[in-house]
């Protein structure tokens, strides 16, 4: 699965990389990791709030994700 996501990943890499200000470069960095960081958030949360729905307890949300406590399963789902 990781394969998949190499080549995107490169691409933002790429894009970023790509100015050459020192200071706009890290600029630039920084909110291409806020981006993402926020739309893997929102992925994990719609995640959540799906199994939510389909009537799962947060326990069991947690197992499915690997092991992550009820409260933080609770908290995915708010977005935190």
């Amino acid at each position: 699965m990781t394969e998949t996501l190499d080549a995107p990943i490169a691409a933002v890499a790429d894009a970023v990389n790509a100015f050459s200000d020192p200071g706009e470069l890290y600029r630039v960095s920084r909110e291409a990791e806020s981006r993402v960081t926020e739309g893997m958030r929102a992925i994990r949360q719609k995640l959540v709030l799906g199994l939510r729905d389909q009537g799962l307890t947060w326990r069991s949300i947690g197992e499915l994700l690997g092991g992550v406590s009820p409260q933080r399963a609770e908290q995915i789902s708010r977005g935190v």
